[in-house]
């Protein structure tokens, strides 16, 4: 999970997953003559061998990111980092990885080493990624010890507790038994506490043995009574099998400096479990005890952020997402120079991808059948196909002169057009969406019942929705328009929230899941669209590298960070409501401004409506190739 990665990194479409559009990466500003290719023919299909490759790396790969990358947050949680460090780590990467992809890809591109840097990256992405499987988890339970004093004599018997605690009793140190009980809130009788008790000879005490007589006779020590159940020695063990009842047995006077607790009707072994009405004792006898009380021997302590884990957590996670930032650039880059003429097929390519990354990500939630904490796993698995993947790297039809590290410019330029920003906003906006669910969605279903299976099949959901949306995004932009499909978006986002912050069964978030393939196959696909028609001339690469720089860049990481703090301080219901809310009076906005104030002189101008501009530029003509109908035959391999 990470700045164009995490948990739903398996399918920018229409390229721009990376911070830059895909076709910045082609070597020339025109398409050059259809590489030559070998292809094995049948009734049915054209196999296109140059392309198995980059095919077999987008399904091993995405295969390996399906496995790991969506459970990073459940892994953070099951470490004990809190929602406000779950938000900081996953708000930092999408920055890091903006800045690191093109400078990674510009020492690629002055070495002519891309094949050998996406085969480093990609071995290195795994390795720091297993790396984390290292990471110390957090203790927050620490073991209770309680300490009290146990007095028997020839009549009675009873626990004579003394405040050893502060005021506020805390896990700390050793607890008296009524701290214990202060702090464990047991003060009902319905409550069920069964508590042992190990007594030793108190170190004040001259004798060194003593007699005790388990018995069911209510009068004084009778060693004929005791049926066999004379205990002689330094140590004397019973069961109170409801501690509530005994607190309730408090005999003591109001000003006195210890609690004394009668003691009755007891538990204790020889041999097999006995019970005996009291516990009295041949002589005076102080005891000192110390109590265990099964499950309510753990105490949670207050976690101190930002420790070691913290920060050993976040360094190894920054050097996988730094490794990780440049393999899609590269790869992407190598499809589209191998595809030549044809770049709108490049989304049946990257669907291998898509079916790669369902496959893994719900396989691997049904073989864990519930035993989610477990994530050793998804390590030992995450590995081995980055080492394949790799491999594959080694056969990728990569040519040395494909541009991978170009870098924005004109930026300033383009963001003085109003029209221009505010779309970039509305595209950020998205991002922070995308953020805010790819860190928390899983933490907040897994909080409220979720077991793998609900995680398995809302990945299945969104996956399949999204290779839907591979195949249908153009024909549904011609029938739609390029911003209403924007406006559509904003509204199922504002469903899918307002859905999300009202279900308490986790089985319900499957009633807007298939909204997914809207919310970010048809709108990027739109967005990078309309992207191309409002660019001012010569400016298309330029605003092209912006709308995935803040929308995967800037977007994500503002959404993962914030939605961190916003979980800490308000909750998460009403973080999914805010959301919701921000996202109608978005939307009700933009179609203002689009309605009222971009239109006619209030436009920039742009590549096609420029009268001087004959024939649209190249990448322009590329995209709308984009969202034509896939009608052509489909290369399968």
């Amino acid at each position: 999970m990470e700045d164009d990665g995490t948990n739903f990194e398996r399918i920018a479409l229409n390229m721009a997953e990376n911070g830059q559009l895909a076709e910045e990466y082609h070597p020339q500003r025109t398409p050059a003559p259809s590489p030559a290719r070998r292809v094995v023919n049948n009734s049915i299909y054209t196999i296109n061998l140059k392309l198995l490759p980059i095919k077999l790396f987008y399904l091993v790969f995405m295969a390996a990111v399906g496995v790991l990358l969506p459970f990073v947050a459940l892994y953070m949680m099951h470490l004990k980092l809190s929602s406000k460090e779950i938000g900081i780590i996953y708000g930092v990467m999408p920055f890091v990885g903006f800045f690191i992809r093109p400078l990674i890809g510009a020492v690629a591109d002055k070495f002519k080493k891309h094949k050998l840097t996406l085969m480093i990256v990609t071995v290195l992405t795994g390795v720091f990624y297993f790396l984390l499987i290292l990471v110390p988890g957090r203790s927050r339970s620490i073991h209770v010890q309680v300490l009290t004093a146990f007095k028997c004599n020839t009549e009675d018997s009873y626990v004579s507790d003394c405040y050893r605690d502060a005021m506020q009793p805390s896990c700390q140190g050793r607890l008296s038994l009524q701290s214990f009980v202060t702090l464990f809130k047991i003060d009902s009788l319905n409550q069920s506490v069964t508590c042992n008790f190990s007594c030793l000879i108190a170190a004040k005490e001259t004798v060194h043995e003593f007699r005790a007589c388990f018995t069911d006779n209510s009068g004084s020590y009778e060693p004929n009574n005791c049926n066999g159940t004379l205990n002689h020695g330094k140590h004397l063990n019973f069961t109170i099998p409801s501690l509530p009842t005994l607190i309730h047995r408090n005999t003591s006077a109001s000003d006195d400096k210890c609690l004394s607790y009668d003691v009755k009707n007891i538990e204790f072994e020889n041999k097999v479990t006995h019970q005996a009405f009291q516990i009295l004792c041949e002589s005076e006898t102080d005891l000192d005890c110390i109590v265990s009380c099964p499950k309510f021997n753990q105490c949670e302590t207050e976690i101190v952020l930002f420790d070691s884990t913290f920060y050993f957590f976040f360094f190894l996670f920054l050097l996988a997402n730094i490794a990780f930032a440049p393999i899609f650039p590269i790869l992407d880059a190598s499809a589209y120079e191998a595809l030549g003429e044809k770049p709108n097929h490049w989304g049946m390519q990257r669907a291998w991808g898509t079916f790669g990354f369902a496959v893994s990500s719900v396989t691997i939630m049904l073989i864990k059948q519930g035993q989610i904490e477990d994530f050793a796993v998804f390590f030992y698995i995450f590995l081995p196909l980055c080492i394949v993947s790799t491999f594959i790297a080694f056969f990728l039809p990569i040519s040395s002169d494909i541009k991978c590290g170009q870098f924005v410019h004109n930026v300033f330029q383009l963001l003085s057009y109003a029209k221009v920003s505010t779309f970039l906003f509305v595209v950020m906006y998205f991002g922070i969406l995308t953020g805010a669910l790819e860190a928390f969605l899983f933490v907040y279903l897994f909080g409220i019942g979720a077991d793998s299976l609900v995680l398995a099949v809302e990945l299945f959901v969104q996956c399949t929705s999204e290779l839907i949306m591979l195949f249908t995004a153009g024909f549904i932009i011609k029938k739609l328009g390029l911003v209403n499909c924007l406006y559509l978006t904003l509204f199922c986002y504002a469903l899918r929230f307002l859905v999300i912050s009202l279900i308490s069964n986790p089985w319900y978030v499957l009633i807007t899941e298939p909204l997914y393939g809207i919310c970010f196959g048809l709108m990027y696909a739109a967005a990078s669209s309309y992207a191309s028609i409002i660019a001012p001339p010569g400016m298309s690469a330029t605003i092209q590298g912006l709308l995935g720089g803040v929308h995967f860049g800037f977007g994500k990481g503002i959404g993962s960070l914030i939605t961190g703090f916003m979980f800490d301080s308000i909750g998460a219901t009403w973080t999914w409501r805010a959301y919701c809310i921000s996202s109608v009076l978005l939307l009700i906005g933009y179609f203002i401004l689009n309605k009222t104030v971009f239109t006619g002189s209030h436009q920039p101008p742009t590549s096609t409506n420029k009268a001087a501009t004959a024939v649209p530029d190249e990448q322009t003509r590329q995209k709308e190739n984009l969202i034509k109908d896939q009608n052509e035959t489909m290369e399968v391999a």
